[in-house]
């Protein structure tokens, strides 16, 4: 079974992609709403949550919507690489540090990463995809959400450097092809 992917974290970057040998088509760049912190156990890695209980500040997170086919069998690393146990229980269990979940993803194009660092992009269609979400039940994920001087929240919604090679990738493919 094909199943659409929307990745935030470095699981999006090609590089990263290709060392868990992980056979993802890009489609488009995306947008959902949540917000973005940084890891307790890499603080170069990233996660999500999408059920925003305090507005306040950026509520959009960016990243990039892939087709991941022969998803039943990629499922495993990937939800053995976000410690999640939807694709051995069939549920999202309590201790896991993420949940894989449905959510709507805007699409979006836009034409240079300058452009999109001033928001001059376009929202084009939205589509249902499974993406990685911090369990706020694990300790450890709702510590950096409630810590009050905003220390590990990521402002901007975006994983930069692997946001940027994952750009990179495409820009480079589509030259090729032209």
């Amino acid at each position: 079974m094909d199943e659409m992917l929307f990745l935030t974290n470095e699981i999006m970057n090609p590089i990263r992609q290709r060392e868990l040998r992980i056979p993802l088509t890009f489609i488009c760049f995306g947008i959902i709403k949540g917000k973005m912190y940084t890891h307790y156990r890499n603080s170069k890695s990233t996660f999500v949550i999408t059920n925003v209980e305090k507005p306040y500040g950026n509520e959009v997170v960016y990243g990039g919507l892939f087709l991941c086919k022969d998803f039943d069998y990629y499922s495993r690393i990937l939800d053995a690489y976000h410690v999640c146990s939807m694709s051995t229980l069939f549920y999202n269990h309590i201790k896991d540090i993420h949940h894989r979940e449905n959510v709507e993803v805007t699409t979006i194009k836009f034409n240079s990463l300058i452009d999109l660092a001033k928001l001059k992009y376009e929202e084009i269609t939205q589509v249902e995809a499974e993406t990685y979400v911090g369990n706020l039940n694990h300790p450890n994920i709702s510590k950096r959400i409630l810590c009050t001087n905003h220390t590990y929240r990521i402002a901007d919604g975006i994983d930069v450097n692997n946001f940027k090679e994952l750009y990179r990738e495409v820009i480079n493919g589509e030259k090729k092809r032209n």
